[in-house]
């Protein structure tokens, strides 16, 4: 039994040697983790409309009154906050069908605004929340992506680089959504996409499951065009919603109400400046936190079983960037404005965002300095909205009168850390 003993022992460490080159030939995937870690301290001159604690930045409120005229809402904010810090896994490997496998996992800390079915708003901040979560099967020319990711409209390549978080809204879209797209390069330079997609975090004024009762995902496509100097392209979409199942009188009804959205791009990259254009023109653009929405097109108080009506809304921004060194100089400007209504007749129902604002623009340079993973940033940022008061007398989303502007300076100083 002795002598047994050692060629036991051997065969032994040979068979989990051999299990180990199994497990090593199984490829398991490989994860890069990465993020930042971001301080964030603003002033603001004037009440706003904002999320996140303010670090969502929106527009300024309508002026209010007190009985000597005075304006309440004019009067200093000043906030600290750290929860716009990101983590993120980035995951590849191994192969599946023929395709290279990729993931991404990335979460933040900025909390989640909820809407209740009564269409109430619950704001809870500094709580993790996912941002992105994908599966990426690439073939080469043709690329699928599955899971939650940047909306079409929102574009990593020609995006506002601002220092403040949301990305420039309400003049540039904001949206996350539950997709699956597909993506094909025509050339080395020329890329379509199709998309089909599902609100959840980000969805329209109005009752949160509408796209659900539609049983239609939001439907998306685009063509860009990339080269290293020169980056344009066009996306365009369409989304239906069904807002209510029954009338007031408890009758079911089938109306529904579709909205269509169109986006042009262009930038050019030189080696120190940047310069980046964007511009969107549609209907009931609250799902990516811009002004609009819709109402109806019939007095509800006399049709029980009443259609609907798009506000027609147009957003363009520019922003020119130039490094010098460590130091990266930026300035944006947007403008967005309400155009009416998609019918004669428009009655407010109260799902829209800045529904009474005629128009708005922004300005905001920065300047930012880098030393190793560490960047520190500074910017000024002024938005001046105009609001308005509508033909409820002829029901036409139109301004009757509009008020003198209202305007908001917020300064910010940012310090993010990157690893």
């Amino acid at each position: 039994m002795k002598k047994l003993y050692p060629l036991f022992m051997v065969l032994l460490f040979h068979g989990i040697a051999y299990s180990q080159e199994n497990q090593e030939e199984k490829k398991e995937p490989l994860i890069k983790f990465s993020g930042h870690i971001r301080f964030e301290s603003y002033f603001d001159s004037y009440e706003s409309t904002s999320t996140r604690n303010g670090d969502v930045y929106i527009f300024p409120n309508r002026q209010k009154l007190d009985v000597n005229g005075n304006d309440i809402n004019e009067h200093g904010q000043f906030t600290m906050i750290s929860s716009e810090s990101k983590f993120r896994a980035r995951l590849s490997g191994p192969d599946a069908f023929g395709a290279k496998v990729s993931g991404l996992a990335e979460v933040d800390f900025l909390g989640k605004a909820f809407t209740t079915k009564s269409g109430d708003v619950v704001d809870f901040t500094q709580t993790p929340v996912l941002r992105h979560m994908f599966m990426n099967l690439d073939w080469g020319k043709t690329q699928l992506l599955m899971g939650q990711y940047w909306h079409p409209v929102f574009l990593p390549e020609c995006y506002p680089e601002v220092l403040s978080f949301g990305s420039a809204l309400p003049f540039n879209p904001l949206n996350r959504s539950a997709q699956i797209k597909a993506s094909y390069k025509i050339t080395d330079a020329v890329e379509i996409a199709v998309a089909a997609l599902s609100h959840y975090d980000f969805v329209s004024k109005g009752p949160i499951d509408a796209q659900k009762n539609a049983v239609m995902p939001d439907l998306h496509g685009s063509l860009k065009y990339k080269t290293d100097l020169f980056t344009a392209g066009i996306v365009a979409g369409y989304k239906l919603l069904k807002p209510r199942l029954t009338t007031v009188d408890k009758i079911i009804t089938n109306e529904t109400i579709g909205s269509f959205d169109v986006v042009g791009f262009g930038k050019i990259k030189m080696d120190n400046l940047t310069l980046k254009l964007y511009g969107m023109y549609g209907q009931n653009l609250t799902s990516y936190v811009m002004l609009g929405g819709y109402g109806a097109s019939q007095d509800s108080a006399l049709v029980d079983d009443f259609s609907y009506s798009n506000i027609n809304t147009l957003a363009i921004w520019g922003e020119g960037i130039y490094k010098l060194d460590a130091l990266t100089f930026g300035l944006f400007g947007g403008y967005t404005s309400n155009l009416g209504a998609s019918t004669n007749e428009y009655y407010d129902y109260g799902y829209t965002l800045g529904g009474n604002i005629e128009s708005m623009y922004r300005i905001s340079p920065r300047v930012s300095y880098t030393s190793g993973k560490i960047e520190l940033g500074l910017e000024y940022m002024l938005t001046s909205a105009v609001y308005m008061d509508l033909n409820t007398t002829d029901h036409k989303y139109e301004a009757l009168t509009t008020d003198d502007a209202v305007s908001n300076h917020r300064l910010q100083f940012s310090a993010r850390y990157t690893f």
